[in-house]
């Protein structure tokens, strides 16, 4: 009482606004917590329904270790790009970019799915890959010019303003993924903040035509048949200019077709472990026959034997 006595009534309110923010920060922050754990519970509930759906249709599942790791790159993804997610005005916008001409006078139609953030007067195009920021930092024109045809298709068929291009790498760094698989705390929060899954993309309208030339020659090659598989020295050289990960890494194993593929399943068969992911990517090779049992216990076997000699070191 006596303390109260010796403020002025200025003071004694300036001390109760001073309480209520405080009161009204903490409410919020409560709030936040509240909607961080309920989208944390969503993600965990839509992850289960999709891979149960997933397996139904393909009729595989994954191994344990790899279900957790997948569940843990989306969870992680998440509070990475909270910001991001939670500004996106228009996810999955479907852009199209009808009749273009084929040499024989058919057409074809070149479409993508992206994600727009509008931001006052600010529109951004998100493109979402699932590569490392170093890969797609390394190799810009590649994915530049893909880019490049949604932003003409954007601007110049929808008629809609754009001031900037990026592409959300969604894949680990190494430094992550070592952290992750050392189960270190202190590691993994440090590579979190280092990681960077943004990577602005320069928008170039003068090769949007280049680009439209390269689609086409690659749907002609498609349905003339033309598959020729590259030779397996290929698979072991950088897939775009002089660094950045091996061909058989960005293509092959992103490649539907690569199981009948005798390059890839050669290399894959002499690949020595040195990572677990090699382990798991080297399950590819698994013969694909038995029942859906047979065909997973196979799988966890050689993940067991891969991983067995990989942590004694004879690998």
């Amino acid at each position: 009482m006596k303390h109260i006595l010796n403020k002025t009534a200025a003071q004694i309110r300036e001390e109760a606004r001073q309480r209520r923010e405080a009161l009204e920060r903490q409410r919020r922050e409560l709030e936040e917590l509240e909607q961080e754990a309920s989208t944390e519970e969503l993600i965990l509930d839509a992850f289960e329904r999709n891979y149960q759906l997933l397996t139904a249709e393909s009729g595989n599942r994954l191994a344990p270790e790899v279900k957790e790791m997948a569940l843990k790159q989306v969870l992680m993804y998440w509070r990475k790009m909270r910001d991001v997610a939670t500004s996106v005005t228009q996810t999955e916008v479907k852009l199209s970019l009808p009749n273009i001409k084929k040499s024989d006078g058919a057409t074809f139609t070149i479409e993508g799915v992206v994600d727009i953030v509008r931001d006052n007067d600010r529109t951004i195009l998100y493109d979402i890959k699932t590569h490392d920021y170093h890969q797609v930092h390394t190799n810009k024109p590649m994915y530049q010019k893909q880019l490049n045809v949604y932003a003409h298709i954007w601007q110049t068929l929808r008629g809609e303003g754009l001031n900037e291009t990026c592409i959300i790498c969604t894949s680990f760094p190494e430094e992550l993924k070592e952290a992750i698989q050392q189960d270190n705390a202190v590691m993994i929060d440090r590579e979190l903040e280092r990681w960077n899954p943004l990577v602005d993309i320069p928008f170039d309208q003068a090769a949007v035509e280049d680009t439209i030339d390269e689609f086409r020659e690659v749907v002609e090659k498609i349905e003339n048949g033309v598959f020729a598989p590259p030779p397996q020295e290929k698979l072991k050289m950088p897939a775009h200019g002089a660094t950045g990960p091996m061909f058989v890494t960005h293509v092959c194993r992103n490649c539907d077709a690569r199981f009948g593929c005798d390059a890839y399943r050669s290399y894959a068969q002499k690949t020595k472990f040195r990572t677990r992911d090699d382990v798991f990517y080297a399950l590819d090779t698994v013969d694909d026959y038995g029942s859906e049992g047979e065909q997973l216990a196979r799988r966890n076997a050689e993940a067991v034997q891969g991983l067995n000699l990989l942590d004694a070191g004879t690998t």
